[in-house]
């Protein structure tokens, strides 16, 4: 009573009092331990938790509390043990992965930290805490990474591209192309390279290098589909589409599970005339690229123009959803 009414010292007073008639009780030892863990009394916690596990080392409560104490005190590699014990009991807990993650990574086993943060976010996935940490991993294993390739072989063709990814998300899309050429003259028959530059030129408008450039892609590869969807998007912004339905098939037949080809297809069928048709293949690109703010935007014009006033509002809504989480998205990568 005097603990759930927040007198903590009592609470405390009366435990000991227990303990003194009997010494090897579990319980009054628990919620000793809890009580010095939310006072912040680490060593304390330590001291009634050990004596827990001494009397029953499944108690995945109290293991749970001292690994957290341990990780408090900079004492991981016991934490380690401690969080390990609790995790044989309760596996599917995600704090206990949280922190069985953050003492990994306290003593530099980045790899491993990085398998319990995913079985945390099993368990719990809006835990922002754990969704940081698997992307600070990854980030610093990237960065890490790039640093190497550097040494390595700083004139490379990976390194010259990482360059290029960079200056493309950065909107500096003069630098990106100009690393992309320097590529070019290297690895003149790279897969992707040709494809890279192609979408660079479209971006800024200048279809005729596109174009050149997406060629170049099928010139390399006669069956890429990224080639042929190129050739397909430069079509449709000059409005032949005959030309851009038949490229953007090519790309489908060669590969039919590429969302961004159906969702341009759709937007070909639109502008074809072909209504029905238009909102068939657009249904089917959400089921591919359900992440893809831009087909939801077409999907709703379609829908208006067949009457279909419940659906367009629900496409709306998820445009809107998914264009602020790219824009954030975007904003974090720049």
């Amino acid at each position: 009573q005097a603990e759930a009414a927040g007198r903590m010292d009592d609470a405390i007073a009366r435990y000991q009092e227990a303990l003194k008639i009997s010494p090897g009780s579990p319980l009054p030892q628990a919620r000793l331990a809890a009580i010095y863990f939310g006072r912040k009394d680490y060593e304390q916690t330590l001291t009634y938790a050990d004596r827990v596990l001494a009397v029953n080392p499944r108690d995945a409560a109290t293991a749970g509390l001292a690994g957290k104490a341990a990780y408090q005190l900079n004492r991981f590699h016991p934490a380690v043990k401690y969080l390990q014990t609790a995790l044989a009991v309760e596996g599917r807990d995600s704090q206990l992965h949280y922190w069985l993650g953050m003492s990994l990574y306290a003593l530099l086993d980045a790899r491993h930290a990085l398998d319990e943060f995913y079985r945390a976010r099993i368990y719990n996935p809006k835990d922002t805490e754990v969704l940081y940490m698997i992307g600070k991993i990854h980030w610093e294993m990237c960065r890490q990474a790039w640093e190497e390739m550097v040494r390595v072989d700083p004139d490379s063709v990976r390194v010259k591209q990482m360059v290029a990814e960079q200056d493309e998300i950065r909107n500096l899309d003069s630098e990106a192309i100009a690393k992309y050429q320097e590529i070019l003259q290297q690895q003149p028959n790279g897969l992707g390279y040709h494809y890279a530059l192609g979408k660079l030129y479209l971006h800024i408008g200048k279809f005729p290098e596109a174009q050149e450039a997406f060629e170049g892609e099928m010139r390399v590869d006669p069956h890429s589909y990224l080639g042929n969807y190129g050739l397909a998007e430069v079509a449709f912004e000059r409005q032949d589409l005959p030309a851009a339905l038949a490229y953007a098939n090519r790309s489908i037949e060669a590969k039919p599970d590429y969302g961004d080809a159906y969702v341009l297809l759709g937007r070909i069928e639109l502008a074809m005339g072909d209504k029905p048709k238009a909102m068939e293949v657009l249904e089917h690109a959400a089921t591919l690229s359900p992440s893809d703010a831009s087909l939801y935007f077409v999907l709703g014009r379609v829908y208006n123009e067949l009457g279909k006033r419940d659906l367009a509002a629900k496409a709306a809504a998820t445009y809107q959803q998914l264009k602020g989480e790219q824009e954030k998205e975007i904003e974090v990568a720049r």
